[in-house]
């Protein structure tokens, strides 16, 4: 069930075949905050202010995204506000979304529940409550929320390179399954006007590919969903 009006298409298989990433210990800070800039086939539609705090015990990941998108030729101007915390071990406790605008509606997910326990509420007013059989390292890869691919870069960067495989969960869409990412080395890469040279990092769902580049201290610095025409920019 996908509550926003674009969704990233980042739909993801059910578990099974490769091995899960086993996790080791995440950099002593992963504090990071910014502002992505968003667009689709290179037309601007919005902004996402984030910040991902840490302490000893817990990360803490938020932000407020605005986003104007077209759709069945009326625009729709929304503010969304994801807020994601984790344990040290970036294993996540809880979620909350909630949509302002046009389209309004929520959700909340607790992690530390067996199952795990998601509130939804719809654009519609309607309240709809699932249970989901997740592992504890889940990673959460919500729609239209681009910093929690920093998270899955601190995540892969927890053990030594090659190909990694996490289980994940997509909010918005109730969608459990898994994700796939790996180092493709540096390349020289287009961003803000210039050439950089960059970490490319690849991650593969079953419906899309997603590109991240990175810089060498690990802050993610552009995201692209090629399949979508999507991209963000850190400013």
């Amino acid at each position: 069930m996908s509550t926003a009006l674009l969704a990233l298409q980042v739909a993801i298989p059910t578990p099974g075949g490769a091995p899960l990433g086993i996790a080791g210990s995440p950099p002593a800070s992963l504090d990071d905050r910014g502002v992505f800039v968003v667009s689709i086939a290179g037309r601007n539609i919005g902004t996402e202010t984030f910040e991902i705090r840490s302490s000893r015990d817990q990360v803490v990941a938020d932000a407020e995204i605005q986003l104007r998108v077209e759709q069945d030729g009326k625009t729709y101007a929304f503010k969304t506000f994801p807020k994601l915390v984790l344990n040290s071990q970036l294993q996540p406790q809880t979620y909350s979304w909630s949509q302002k605008g046009a389209q309004s509606s929520s959700l909340e997910v607790d992690f530390r529940s067996s199952p795990v326990k998601t509130q939804y509420l719809t654009v519609a007013g309607e309240k709809d409550n699932r249970d989901f059989e997740l592992l504890k390292d889940v990673a959460v890869i919500d729609n239209n929320v681009f910093h929690h691919f920093q998270l899955i870069v601190d995540r892969y960067r927890m053990t030594k390179g090659g190909k990694q495989t996490f289980p994940a969960f997509v909010p918005q869409d109730a969608l459990p399954g898994q994700l796939t990412i790996e180092d493709a080395g540096m390349e020289e890469t287009q961003i803000r006007g210039h050439k950089e040279n960059l970490d490319h990092l690849v991650v593969t769902t079953e419906l899309a590919q997603i590109d991240l580049w990175v810089d060498d201290q690990q802050h993610l610095q552009r995201v692209s969903i090629p399949a979508a025409k999507l991209e963000a920019v850190r400013k």
